[in-house]
């Protein structure tokens, strides 16, 4: 039985759509690093596999036909022109979102597909959130000719921008900061301008403050899962989340180019910074989240990225692309500020003799 009852945010929903839209399409073209899509690069896609319920997989097979199974028993079956029918359905409630909105913010329910849903055996609106495979496919690989099962992360820019990172109490980022004093502290502290956390920062080196990056971060796994990206990431991602708030847009590739000209970490070749970075994006993008205690640099999402564009069409970034998938990342993100009223953070405080201030990481999509 479908269960939206608590509905679902536009993300959520997204996942369905794409499921829909991949089986009317029946196959998946890639993308370029601006997002258009490769007329020439496509992946025929056999059938997309979801766990309703754990251990049991449910089969989609693309074809004039959708025809669903469970295992290799048939369960019933639609014209593809239904699931298109489906997908523009989809598209505009979700770009609208004017549905029966639900006491979760963000959230709401589309009561008219539950028996679209119901007739396909499709129970829940999206995948499990502790992974980052968003949906698995059988795609036919046209370079070796295999069949290959893989799975892709979602991310839609359907009604909004989507997150890469989101913030929570794991990726705050502690700093230490030298030559201050408790006036400084209460006078920082009572800057409440409409870019506060940049003028604080600014009043700070204004007074001759100093930050220092710290040799661990304060969430130990989230430290550890950025040391399987490279050892040296927890120090390199304190310095751009604190040189991003002296940059006007904060976009990743304008944060990373002042670290390559400043060099904090005197490295040799300064190419560093960039090629680093993105491979941080890409970790973040296909498996780790920060509070990940069995991520240890595989990517659960082995496939690649689908992005749903603002007008609905579905491109991906395939295994093979990855040159192309990690300057998107990093050409067309920016470091966010999270709500200052949620996280402990952006206050200076004492501790013990120690003046300190708590930054929070989230990177988001640009617009």
């Amino acid at each position: 039985m479908f269960n939206e009852d608590r509905g679902a945010n536009r993300g959520e929903w997204s996942e369905l759509y794409t499921f829909c839209y991949i089986l009317s399409a029946g196959k998946l073209h890639a993308a370029d690093t601006e997002l258009n899509r490769l007329e020439g690069i496509f992946f025929p896609v056999i059938k997309i596999i979801r766990e309703e319920i754990e251990g049991q997989k449910i089969d989609y097979r693309t074809g004039e036909t959708i025809r669903v199974f469970h295992d290799d028993t048939f369960l019933c079956e639609l014209p593809r022109s239904q699931f298109d029918e489906i997908t523009n359905v989809l598209y505009h409630k979700i770009l609208t979102k004017n549905d029966n909105p639900t006491s979760r913010e963000g959230s709401f329910s589309i009561p008219s597909l539950v028996p679209f849903f119901d007739s396909i055996h499709v129970n829940k609106i999206k995948a499990d959130s502790t992974k980052k495979r968003d949906i698995t496919l059988q795609l036919h690989d046209v370079y070796t000719g295999i069949d290959q099962e893989c799975g892709f992360s979602i991310k839609s820019f359907i009604g909004a921008d989507p997150t890469l990172l989101n913030s929570s109490d794991a990726t705050n980022i502690v700093y230490e900061i030298e030559n201050c004093t408790d006036e400084i502290m209460e006078e920082v502290n009572n800057i409440n301008t409409r870019h506060k956390i940049v003028d604080r920062i600014q009043f700070l080196k204004n007074q001759g403050c100093r930050f220092i990056i710290p040799d661990r971060l304060e969430s130990i796994q989230f430290d550890t899962n950025l040391r399987y990206v490279d050892s040296s990431m927890p120090q390199l991602i304190a310095y751009a989340l604190l040189y991003s708030y002296g940059i006007r847009g904060r976009h990743s590739s304008d944060v990373i180019a002042r670290l390559a000209d400043e060099n904090p970490m005197n490295y040799a070749d300064t190419d560093i910074y960039s090629y680093k970075f993105k491979k941080l994006l890409a970790a973040f993008a296909l498996g780790m989240t920060p509070t990940d205690q069995n991520w240890k640099g595989v990517e659960d999402a082995n496939g690649g990225y689908i992005t749903v564009k603002r007008d609905g069409e579905v491109v991906c970034y395939y295994l093979y692309q990855r040159d192309e998938f990690e300057k998107y990342l990093f050409n067309k993100t920016h470091f966010d500020t999270p709500s200052t009223s949620r996280r402990d953070a952006f206050c200076v405080y004492k501790d013990d003799n120690s003046y300190k201030i708590k930054l929070n990481l989230d990177i988001r999509f640009n617009r």
